[in-house]
């Protein structure tokens, strides 16, 4: 995904009318609010994004049809896969202005975040075409680890903003959110320096490892992937405090109504979430097949994730426990990134908005933690008390170039970042959010 499949509110985010919303993208934001107090009733933002395959807004049914989806993902000509799909649903959040210089808010997020990161398309597509492959034997070699995790926790925040000092035309403001964060679940699956081959066996027509090593990890926390059910979301299986940062400069010439430029940078998503591990799911081990002996892929068939501890458990001569699983809980730091941002004022109601988020976790060194990815946003808009147009326009280093576009009108915001791209070509990104908010604005604009 981009800067805004990442983030909540693609374009929207960047306005001065985004109320209590204003606190996620930088706490600093509620300090000489456009509004005395506001409200956000609900609101949801969701994105997918990746590196390969690409979404058509006029053909989404095929689009998203999995056969085709995976085929693009995993083709034959495709390379390391990375994905993300992120999940933000806003519950209700309230921000008070204590006059013009401060002001307090509460909000509440239920949050989802997966990875899938460096996964090899070839092997994935030479073990899912076995039966009509002929390019066999496939070897690879890699250095590098492929994972897939996902992550799901609710967060309740508590954010203070004020105005720090004035000097002449010269305006600062800080802010800050306290987290706690309640953890919903974990699941990761990693696979690291994997070197081996996959043939096949004419015979048995079975595909089958060997001469293969590699570490092989499992770990699980409150969630039953081949067993969903709703009241998963009311569970916790971990706990953890997160916190948010930030500052605004504005420049306030005399001759000017309110700022000129300003200039916001904030640190987000710091901290960390402690899951308590399912034994029964999670494991570590050293994978080890000879040259001469095959572990064939049949075993594996209709095994779900929840279930690949016991099935692996079976082949001790082959998936040797490293030793790695003696811990009953392990640590899932948040996707904290750096968000740097410049506002100008053009004229009336129009300005214009850069953006540079900088990621800051990544899974390398701990697979299981989650990531976005470094990107730009640039953003033009009108904005008005009661109405807004925003364009965002934004590249990252995951699905590259992307435009969309987003409204506000009235209590109703709704917008995408990628949807223009899908409209007039190809995008490797999808994602549209939309809520509702009201609040009571001062009779003059600041």
């Amino acid at each position: 995904m981009n800067a805004h499949a990442q983030q909540d509110l693609a374009g929207y985010r960047t306005g001065n009318y985004t109320g209590v919303n204003g606190v996620f993208s930088n706490p600093a934001n509620i300090a000489n609010s456009r509004y005395r107090w506001d409200v956000n009733l609900i609101g949801v933002n969701a994105s997918v994004g990746n590196n390969q395959a690409q979404f058509k807004l006029g053909d989404l049914g095929k689009t998203f049809d999995g056969d085709k989806a995976t085929d693009q993902l995993f083709g034959a000509n495709s390379g390391k896969t990375s994905g993300i799909v992120n999940v933000a649903i806003h519950l209700p959040a309230v921000m008070i202005s204590v006059g013009p210089k401060m002001a307090f808010a509460f909000t509440s997020r239920a949050r989802v975040l997966g990875n899938v990161t460096d996964m090899d398309g070839q092997l994935v597509n030479q073990i899912r075409h076995l039966d009509e492959n002929s390019n066999l034997p496939y070897t690879i070699s890699s250095n590098g680890t492929m994972r897939v995790n996902v992550s799901g926790w609710t967060e309740y925040g508590l954010s203070f903003a004020r105005e720090a000092f004035v000097n002449g035309p010269h305006y600062f403001k800080a802010g800050g959110t306290v987290k706690y964060l309640s953890g919903i679940g974990n699941m990761n699956v990693h696979l690291s320096n994997f070197k081996g081959t996959i043939d096949k066996d004419l015979v048995a027509q079975d595909g089958y490892l060997t001469n293969t090593s590699a570490k092989v990890g499992l770990a699980s926390s409150g969630v039953n992937v081949s067993d969903f059910e709703v009241d998963q979301l009311t569970k916790t299986s971990g706990h953890g405090v997160g916190l948010d940062l930030g500052v605004v400069y504005e420049y306030r010439p005399a001759d000017s109504k309110g700022y000129l430029f300003k200039v916001g940078v904030s640190v987000l998503d710091i901290g960390r979430l402690k899951f308590n591990k399912d034994m029964s799911k999670s494991a570590g081990y050293n994978l080890n097949i000879a040259a001469g002996d095959r572990f064939y892929l049949s075993q594996l068939n209709g095994v779900s994730l929840d279930d690949y501890k016991t099935t692996l458990d079976q082949y001790p001569q082959y998936f040797a426990p490293d030793g790695t699983n003696n811990e009953t809980s392990y640590k899932v730091s948040l996707p904290t990134t750096m968000q740097i941002n410049v506002d100008y004022h053009l004229q009336h109601k129009f300005y214009v908005n850069a953006n540079v988020q900088l990621a800051m976790t990544k899974g390398t060194t701990r697979p299981y933690n989650g990531q976005y990815y470094s990107g730009f946003t640039l953003t033009p808009r009108y904005e008005g008390r009661k109405f807004g147009f925003y364009l965002p326009l934004s590249y990252n280093g995951l699905t590259k170039f992307n435009a969309g576009t987003s409204f506000r009108a009235g209590p109703l915001y709704v917008g995408s970042g990628s949807v223009l791209t899908a409209l007039f070509g190809n995008s490797k990104q999808a994602d549209a959010f939309v809520g509702f908010r009201f609040g009571q604005l001062y009779k003059k604009s600041k």
